[in-house]
Protein backbone atom coordinates (compact mmCIF):
# COMPACT_ATOMS: atom_id res chain seq x y z
CA UNK A 1 0.00 0.00 0.00
CA UNK A 2 1.21 3.24 -1.06
CA UNK A 3 2.24 5.40 2.16
CA UNK A 4 -0.22 8.29 2.59
CA UNK A 5 0.81 11.99 2.01
CA UNK A 6 1.08 14.05 4.66
CA UNK A 7 -2.63 15.92 5.50
CA UNK A 8 -1.23 19.04 5.39
CA UNK A 9 0.28 18.66 2.05
CA UNK A 10 -2.36 16.81 0.54
CA UNK A 11 -4.98 19.42 1.33
CA UNK A 12 -3.46 21.66 1.13
CA UNK A 13 -5.89 16.98 1.33
CA UNK A 14 -6.25 24.44 -1.76
CA UNK A 15 -9.45 17.86 -0.26
CA UNK A 16 -9.76 24.03 -1.74
CA UNK A 17 -10.16 25.06 -2.69
CA UNK A 18 -9.67 23.31 -2.95
CA UNK A 19 -10.19 19.66 -5.36
CA UNK A 20 -8.31 21.47 -6.71
CA UNK A 21 -11.23 19.49 -13.05
CA UNK A 22 -11.73 19.38 -16.37
CA UNK A 23 -10.26 22.41 -17.77
CA UNK A 24 -11.12 24.10 -21.19
CA UNK A 25 -8.61 25.79 -23.60
CA UNK A 26 -7.14 29.16 -22.70
CA UNK A 27 -8.55 32.49 -24.60
CA UNK A 28 -6.82 33.94 -27.59
CA UNK A 29 -6.58 37.70 -25.62
CA UNK A 30 -3.35 37.55 -23.63
CA UNK A 31 -2.84 37.64 -19.87
CA UNK A 32 -2.86 41.02 -18.00
CA UNK A 33 -2.17 41.34 -14.42
CA UNK A 34 -4.78 42.37 -12.24
CA UNK A 35 -5.81 42.27 -8.82
CA UNK A 36 -9.31 41.16 -8.83
CA UNK A 37 -11.80 43.02 -6.21
CA UNK A 38 -14.32 40.17 -4.60
CA UNK A 39 -17.24 42.64 -5.37
CA UNK A 40 -16.32 42.61 -8.91
CA UNK A 41 -17.11 39.46 -11.14
CA UNK A 42 -14.52 38.58 -13.65
CA UNK A 43 -16.79 36.40 -15.99
CA UNK A 44 -20.88 36.63 -16.77
CA UNK A 45 -21.79 32.74 -16.35
CA UNK A 46 -24.93 31.66 -17.87
CA UNK A 47 -27.73 32.59 -15.79
CA UNK A 48 -29.20 29.20 -13.85
CA UNK A 49 -32.12 28.05 -14.59
CA UNK A 50 -34.64 29.87 -12.01
CA UNK A 51 -35.79 26.34 -10.36
CA UNK A 52 -32.14 26.07 -9.28
CA UNK A 53 -31.00 25.47 -6.31
CA UNK A 54 -29.11 27.88 -4.20
CA UNK A 55 -26.28 25.18 -4.08
CA UNK A 56 -26.68 24.23 -8.18
CA UNK A 57 -26.29 28.52 -8.81
CA UNK A 58 -23.14 28.37 -6.79
CA UNK A 59 -21.66 26.02 -8.52
CA UNK A 60 -22.64 26.84 -11.54
CA UNK A 61 -21.50 29.93 -10.92
CA UNK A 62 -17.54 28.33 -9.92
CA UNK A 63 -17.91 26.64 -13.12
CA UNK A 64 -17.99 29.41 -15.29
CA UNK A 65 -14.22 29.93 -14.40
CA UNK A 66 -12.72 27.64 -15.98
CA UNK A 67 -12.78 29.67 -19.01
CA UNK A 68 -11.54 32.49 -17.52
CA UNK A 69 -9.28 31.67 -14.68
CA UNK A 70 -5.90 30.38 -16.40
CA UNK A 71 -3.39 31.43 -13.84
CA UNK A 72 -3.69 32.40 -10.04
CA UNK A 73 -0.72 34.31 -7.50
CA UNK A 74 -1.77 34.51 -3.83
CA UNK A 75 -0.38 33.84 -0.44
CA UNK A 76 -1.56 30.99 1.36
CA UNK A 77 -1.89 29.14 4.85
CA UNK A 78 -3.09 25.70 6.09
CA UNK A 79 -3.59 24.50 9.29
CA UNK A 80 -4.10 20.55 10.32
CA UNK A 81 -5.48 20.28 13.72
CA UNK A 82 -5.53 16.73 15.41
CA UNK A 83 -7.70 16.80 18.12
CA UNK A 84 -6.47 13.26 19.36
CA UNK A 85 -3.17 14.21 20.09
CA UNK A 86 -4.10 17.85 21.10
CA UNK A 87 -1.99 19.18 18.16
CA UNK A 88 -2.08 22.13 15.80
CA UNK A 89 -0.03 23.41 12.86
CA UNK A 90 0.42 26.23 10.48
CA UNK A 91 1.78 26.50 7.77
CA UNK A 92 2.23 29.76 5.56
CA UNK A 93 3.46 30.95 2.34
CA UNK A 94 2.92 31.41 -1.48
CA UNK A 95 1.16 29.85 -4.36
CA UNK A 96 1.10 29.88 -8.04
CA UNK A 97 -1.28 27.77 -10.18
CA UNK A 98 -1.29 27.20 -13.96
CA UNK A 99 -3.55 25.84 -16.48
CA UNK A 100 -3.26 25.25 -20.29
CA UNK A 101 -6.22 23.43 -21.92
CA UNK A 102 -7.35 20.28 -21.21
CA UNK A 103 -3.91 19.41 -19.60
CA UNK A 104 -3.84 18.95 -15.77
CA UNK A 105 -3.12 22.00 -14.14
CA UNK A 106 0.32 22.76 -12.41
CA UNK A 107 0.63 24.37 -9.22
CA UNK A 108 3.80 25.18 -6.67
CA UNK A 109 3.02 25.77 -2.59
CA UNK A 110 6.36 27.32 -1.21
CA UNK A 111 5.61 27.12 2.46
CA UNK A 112 8.29 29.27 3.92
CA UNK A 113 7.11 29.81 8.03
CA UNK A 114 5.60 27.03 10.30
CA UNK A 115 3.65 28.09 13.96
CA UNK A 116 3.83 25.82 16.27
CA UNK A 117 1.81 27.24 19.22
CA UNK A 118 3.34 30.69 19.85
CA UNK A 119 6.40 30.17 18.15
CA UNK A 120 7.16 31.12 14.60
CA UNK A 121 9.77 29.61 12.75
CA UNK A 122 10.96 29.77 9.50
CA UNK A 123 11.07 25.95 7.39
CA UNK A 124 10.95 25.52 4.27
CA UNK A 125 8.57 22.97 2.21
CA UNK A 126 7.55 23.38 -0.70
CA UNK A 127 4.75 21.29 -2.77
CA UNK A 128 5.04 21.48 -6.30
CA UNK A 129 3.10 19.50 -9.26
CA UNK A 130 3.88 19.40 -12.76
CA UNK A 131 1.26 18.14 -14.39
CA UNK A 132 2.64 14.40 -13.77
CA UNK A 133 4.36 14.25 -10.50
CA UNK A 134 3.67 15.77 -7.46
CA UNK A 135 6.69 16.67 -4.65
CA UNK A 136 7.37 16.99 -1.41
CA UNK A 137 10.18 19.10 -0.53
CA UNK A 138 11.56 19.07 2.73
CA UNK A 139 14.86 21.67 2.57
CA UNK A 140 15.07 21.10 6.57
CA UNK A 141 15.21 17.40 6.69
CA UNK A 142 16.88 17.67 2.51
CA UNK A 143 14.15 14.95 1.34
CA UNK A 144 12.40 15.16 -1.43
CA UNK A 145 9.26 12.65 -1.83
CA UNK A 146 7.57 12.17 -5.50
CA UNK A 147 4.25 10.65 -5.93
CA UNK A 148 3.78 9.87 -10.29
CA UNK A 149 -0.50 10.42 -10.51
CA UNK A 150 -2.08 8.98 -13.24
CA UNK A 151 -5.53 8.00 -14.56
CA UNK A 152 -8.62 10.27 -12.89
CA UNK A 153 -5.99 10.59 -9.72
CA UNK A 154 -3.55 13.15 -12.12
CA UNK A 155 -5.68 16.12 -10.91
CA UNK A 156 -4.81 16.71 -7.37
CA UNK A 157 -6.90 19.87 -7.63
CA UNK A 158 -9.81 18.32 -7.64
CA UNK A 159 -12.47 18.47 -4.23
CA UNK A 160 -11.79 14.80 -3.96
CA UNK A 161 -8.22 15.23 -4.80
CA UNK A 162 -4.97 15.29 -3.57
CA UNK A 163 -4.78 19.12 -3.00
CA UNK A 164 -8.25 20.79 -3.40
CA UNK A 165 -8.19 23.60 -5.30
CA UNK A 166 -11.53 23.03 -7.25
CA UNK A 167 -10.97 26.29 -9.77
CA UNK A 168 -14.17 25.78 -12.40
CA UNK A 169 -14.83 22.31 -11.19
CA UNK A 170 -17.82 21.16 -13.70
CA UNK A 171 -21.16 20.74 -10.97
CA UNK A 172 -21.84 17.54 -12.26
CA UNK A 173 -18.58 16.22 -11.49
CA UNK A 174 -19.25 17.40 -7.60
CA UNK A 175 -22.81 16.20 -7.66
CA UNK A 176 -21.46 12.83 -8.89
CA UNK A 177 -19.50 12.40 -5.98
CA UNK A 178 -20.98 14.55 -3.18
CA UNK A 179 -24.08 16.04 -1.53
CA UNK A 180 -24.33 19.39 -1.82
CA UNK A 181 -25.73 21.91 0.71
CA UNK A 182 -25.54 26.25 1.35
CA UNK A 183 -23.95 26.94 4.56
CA UNK A 184 -26.16 29.93 5.70
CA UNK A 185 -23.27 31.61 8.31
CA UNK A 186 -19.61 32.66 8.38
CA UNK A 187 -16.94 30.28 8.69
CA UNK A 188 -17.02 29.79 12.36
CA UNK A 189 -13.04 28.73 12.84
CA UNK A 190 -11.07 32.07 13.41
CA UNK A 191 -8.48 30.75 11.19
CA UNK A 192 -11.31 31.13 8.42
CA UNK A 193 -13.34 34.07 9.62
CA UNK A 194 -10.92 36.70 8.38
CA UNK A 195 -12.39 35.93 5.02
CA UNK A 196 -15.79 37.55 5.56
CA UNK A 197 -13.87 40.76 6.61
CA UNK A 198 -12.64 41.65 3.25
CA UNK A 199 -14.69 39.64 1.09
CA UNK A 200 -18.49 38.69 0.20
CA UNK A 201 -18.20 34.88 0.64
CA UNK A 202 -20.42 32.01 0.48
CA UNK A 203 -20.11 28.47 1.56
CA UNK A 204 -20.73 25.14 0.62
CA UNK A 205 -21.01 21.92 2.49
CA UNK A 206 -20.20 18.82 0.52
CA UNK A 207 -20.86 15.58 1.83
CA UNK A 208 -19.64 12.27 0.65
CA UNK A 209 -21.97 10.02 -1.01
CA UNK A 210 -21.85 6.34 0.07
CA UNK A 211 -20.01 4.23 -1.81
CA UNK A 212 -17.57 6.76 -3.80
CA UNK A 213 -13.58 6.79 -2.75
CA UNK A 214 -13.95 10.14 -0.59
CA UNK A 215 -16.57 8.17 1.69
CA UNK A 216 -13.48 6.62 2.42
CA UNK A 217 -11.34 9.81 3.86
CA UNK A 218 -13.71 12.81 4.24
CA UNK A 219 -17.18 13.41 6.60
CA UNK A 220 -17.74 16.43 4.45
CA UNK A 221 -15.68 19.50 2.70
CA UNK A 222 -16.49 22.97 3.28
CA UNK A 223 -15.93 25.32 0.13
CA UNK A 224 -16.14 28.99 0.62
CA UNK A 225 -16.46 31.21 -2.17
CA UNK A 226 -15.67 34.96 -2.98
CA UNK A 227 -18.85 35.70 -4.36
CA UNK A 228 -17.22 38.16 -7.07
CA UNK A 229 -14.61 35.96 -8.99
CA UNK A 230 -16.17 32.59 -7.64
CA UNK A 231 -12.35 31.31 -6.76
CA UNK A 232 -12.13 29.29 -3.44
CA UNK A 233 -10.76 30.95 -0.87
CA UNK A 234 -11.36 28.61 1.69
CA UNK A 235 -11.47 25.29 2.58
CA UNK A 236 -12.37 22.91 5.72
CA UNK A 237 -12.12 19.37 5.30
CA UNK A 238 -12.67 16.49 8.03
CA UNK A 239 -11.34 13.32 7.86
CA UNK A 240 -12.94 9.81 9.26
CA UNK A 241 -10.70 10.45 12.63
CA UNK A 242 -11.94 14.26 13.19
CA UNK A 243 -8.55 15.66 11.94
CA UNK A 244 -9.27 18.90 10.28
CA UNK A 245 -7.26 20.81 7.78
CA UNK A 246 -8.14 24.27 6.34
CA UNK A 247 -6.59 26.54 3.48
CA UNK A 248 -7.06 29.99 3.08
CA UNK A 249 -5.94 32.21 0.26
CA UNK A 250 -4.99 35.85 0.70
CA UNK A 251 -3.85 38.42 -1.57
CA UNK A 252 -5.59 36.75 -4.89
CA UNK A 253 -4.05 37.95 -8.19
CA UNK A 254 -5.66 36.27 -11.26
CA UNK A 255 -4.28 36.09 -14.98
CA UNK A 256 -0.78 37.29 -13.48
CA UNK A 257 2.59 37.42 -15.91
CA UNK A 258 4.62 35.16 -13.21
CA UNK A 259 8.26 35.58 -13.84
CA UNK A 260 11.48 33.45 -14.46
CA UNK A 261 11.26 32.14 -10.56
CA UNK A 262 7.65 31.71 -10.43
CA UNK A 263 7.58 29.56 -13.94
CA UNK A 264 10.88 27.59 -12.75
CA UNK A 265 8.79 26.83 -9.31
CA UNK A 266 5.97 25.83 -11.00
CA UNK A 267 7.98 22.64 -13.67
CA UNK A 268 9.42 21.43 -10.09
CA UNK A 269 13.33 21.80 -9.61
CA UNK A 270 13.84 18.91 -7.83
CA UNK A 271 17.11 18.90 -5.49
CA UNK A 272 19.93 16.81 -5.99
CA UNK A 273 23.52 16.18 -4.09
CA UNK A 274 24.41 13.35 -1.67
CA UNK A 275 23.18 15.40 1.22
CA UNK A 276 19.53 14.90 -0.31
CA UNK A 277 17.50 11.61 -0.31
CA UNK A 278 15.26 11.15 -3.38
CA UNK A 279 11.92 9.29 -2.90
CA UNK A 280 10.32 8.26 -6.47
CA UNK A 281 6.85 6.18 -6.05
CA UNK A 282 5.80 5.95 -9.59
CA UNK A 283 2.02 5.05 -10.39
CA UNK A 284 0.91 1.32 -10.54
CA UNK A 285 0.49 0.54 -14.26
CA UNK A 286 -3.28 -0.63 -15.19
CA UNK A 287 -3.94 -3.99 -14.85
CA UNK A 288 -4.18 -6.07 -18.12
CA UNK A 289 -7.84 -6.93 -19.28
CA UNK A 290 -8.45 -10.81 -19.89
CA UNK A 291 -8.65 -12.08 -23.15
Amino acid sequence: MRPEIPMYTVAFTLCMMFGVAACHSAPDAGPEETVVPSATPISSPSTPPSEASEADRMLLHAEAQRDVVQRVQASVAVERVEPLFNKRDVRSGSMFYQRNGDAAPQFAILLEKRLIGRRLESRRKHIVYDGRWLSEIDHEKKQCIRWELCGEANDPTRLDGRFPLPIGQPRAEVKQRFEVEVIPEDPAAPFLASLAKDHSIKGLRLKPRKGTPSAKDFTRIDVWYDTGTWLPLGIETTDTKDNVRRIRLTDVVINPELDEAQRDALLGTIPSGDDWMLDERPCSPPEESGP
